[in-house]
C-alpha cells in the first residue's frame, strides 16, 4: 500500500479521479510491493488499479492506455528502494579493505536485484528465493548484473562464505528460462577460481547464452587493510599475460564479443589494448572493460574536431598509476593542435588505500594535495574520482577544498570528449581575453 503524493495535471490519473492521499493497494488483484510494481504496470495498456480512496472506499479501476502513456502519479517513501543488505563473507570484498573513518555509506555492502536493474548494480543472488525469482520474471527485470566467480560449487563457497551463492547457475538457469538477459562479472582470484577453473566457468556461462550476453573477467582488488583477512595474492605481469591468453582465446571461440578481461589486467600483463571496435556495446564498461579505449577514441575524435588555438598554458592533468602512459601518449598529440599547453600528467601513489591500487577512481583528495606540488593555474580531474552525482571525493573532501589547498582551479573531465574540450574552452578564453587586452592596449 502506498499514498499518491502528487497527481500530474492532465495525465491519465487525473482524468480518471486520482487524487492526492489516495493509497495505491496493488494491481490486478496482488498487492504493491514496491516502485518497480507501479513502474511495470505503468508501462503496460491494459490492468486493474486497485485503490483505496482518501475517503476509505477500495476501488478498482479498470486502465485502457496507450503503452508509452503514464498515469503520472508519484508515490510516497513507503514503495522506494531500500537496498537489500549482502549476507556473503567474500574473501575479496573491498568494503572489508577500507580504512577506517570514512563516510558511514561507504561501508554498506547491498546485494539487490532490484538495483541491479535500475542501476547495474552487480549481485550475487545469494539473499533470494523463489519469490524474488518469479517475481523477476513476471516483472521483466531485464538486464541483470550478476557476480558469478565460479561454477564449482566448493569454490563458490569457498570464496563467498554462502552456501547458498553455489546455487548462483541454478538461479540464472531459471532466467534464461524466462528470457533475462544477464551480463555477469569474474573477480579472479590467484591459485582459487583461476586456470582451469576459470575455463569450465566460462563454459558454463556460455552454455546460458544468449542470455548471458558478457562476462567480464577482472583481477582482485587488494588494499593495504586487509589484517586478518584471507591472504590473497596480486597477479603479476605474467599472470596477467596467461589470463588474458586464456580468455581472448574462448572469446574467440565464443564469437569474439562474450567475454574480455579489465583493461587493468592489460596494463599490468603491459600488452597493447584491445581495438575500440573489439569491445561491442561496451556493456562491461562499468567494469573497466573497454574504458581506455572508449577515451581514446573520444580523445581522438575531439581531438580531429576542434581548431587549435597557441594560446599558452600550463594544466596539470590528475590520474592514477594505471592510466599514466596512456595519459602521456594522448598529450603528445595534443601538442598537434596546443603546442603551447604544457600539460603535465601528474600520476598520483595511493597511499590511502595501498599503492597497489592504481585507477584514477580511488585517488582520494588527501594523497592529492600530498603529492601535487607547485599546481598551475588549471587541474583536472576524471569525474570518477567524485562520488556520483557530487563534488566529494572518498575521503570526504570536496573539490573546492581542493582547490583551496592547492590554489588552483579544478575542472572535472567527463571522459575523452571532455578532456579535448575543457583544454580548448581554457585556449579560447585565454585567446579571448588576450584580444580583449589588445583592444584596450591600441585605445
Amino acid at each position: 500500500m502506498a499514498k499518491i503524493t502528487s497527481v500530474q495535471k492532465g495525465g491519465i490519473g487525473e482524468e480518471i479521479g486520482l487524487e492526492i492521499g489516495d493509497e495505491l493497494l496493488g494491481f490486478n488483484g496482488e498487492n504493491i510491493v514496491d516502485v518497480l510494481d507501479y513502474a511495470f504496470y505503468d508501462s503496460q495498456e491494459e490492468f486493474t488499479l486497485n485503490l483505496l480512496t482518501k475517503q476509505g472506499e477500495k476501488v478498482d479501476i479498470e486502465i485502457e492506455k496507450g503503452e508509452d502513456e503514464s498515469l503520472g502519479i508519484e508515490l510516497d517513501e513507503s514503495v522506494q528502494l531500500e537496498p537489500m543488505r549482502c549476507k556473503n563473507k567474500c574473501l575479496f570484498c573491498f568494503v572489508d579493505q577500507l580504512p577506517k573513518g570514512m563516510r558511514e555509506t561507504l561501508y554498506v555492502k547491498d546485494d539487490d536485484y532490484r538495483l541491479s536493474f535500475v542501476s547495474g548494480n552487480y549481485v550475487t543472488l545469494s539473499n533470494i528465493g523463489q519469490k524474488e525469482l518469479d517475481r523477476i520474471a513476471k516483472l521483466r527485470l531485464s538486464p541483470l548484473y550478476i557476480s558469478v566467480h565460479a561454477y564449482d560449487r566448493d569454490i563458490k563457497t569457498k570464496l563467498v562464505s554462502n552456501p547458498e551463492s553455489a546455487k548462483v547457475f541454478d538461479k540464472m538457469e531459471f532466467l534464461a528460462q524466462h528470457g533475462i538477459t544477464m551480463h555477469t562479472q569474474i573477480v579472479l582470484c590467484k591459485n582459487i577460481n583461476d586456470k582451469e577453473v576459470l575455463d569450465q566457468t566460462l563454459t558454463k556461462l556460455k552454455e546460458l547464452s544468449p542470455y548471458v550476453k558478457t562476462v567480464a573477467v577482472i583481477p582482485v582488488g587488494l588494499t593495504a587493510h586487509r589484517q586478518k583477512l584471507y591472504p590473497l595474492e596480486s597477479f603479476d605481469r605474467e599472470d596477467s599475460r596467461e589470463v588474458i591468453a586464456q580468455v581472448e582465446a574462448f572469446n574467440k571461440t565464443a564469437g569474439g564479443e562474450f567475454c574480455w578481461c579489465s583493461d587493468e589486467f592489460y596494463i599490468k600483463a603491459e600488452l597493447p589494448l584491445p581495438e575500440y571496435d573489439s569491445y561491442g556495446n561496451f556493456d562491461q564498461i562499468e567494469n573497466g572493460v573497454g574504458l581506455c579505449a572508449e577515451f581514446i577514441d573520444e580523445f581522438e575524435n575531439a581531438l580531429d574536431e576542434v581548431k587549435g588555438s597557441n594560446a599558452a598554458l600550463r594544466i596539470a592533468s590528475v590520474t592514477g598509476q594505471s592510466f599514466k602512459e596512456i595519459l602521456t601518449s594522448l598529450s603528445k598529440k595534443l601538442k598537434s593542435k596546443y603546442p603551447n599547453v604544457d600539460l603535465r600528467i601528474c600520476d598520483i601513489y595511493n597511499d590511502f588505500f595501498g599503492r597497489s591500487i592504481t585507477v584514477a577512481g580511488l585517488i582520494t583528495a588527501g594523497d592529492i594535495v600530498k603529492q601535487l606540488k607547485d599546481a598551475p593555474e588549471y587541474t583536472i580531474i576524471p569525474s570518477n574520482m567524485l562520488r556520483e552525482f557530487t563534488d566529494t571525493f572518498l575521503d570526504g573532501m570536496t573539490v573546492s577544498q581542493l582547490e583551496s589547498a592547492l590554489n588552483t582551479r579544478i575542472l572535472v573531465s567527463h571522459g575523452g570528449d571532455s578532456y579535448v574540450k575543457l583544454i580548448d574552452g581554457l585556449c579560447k578564453d585565454a585567446d579571448n581575453n588576450k584580444k580583449q587586452q589588445n583592444k584596450r592596449g591600441a585605445k
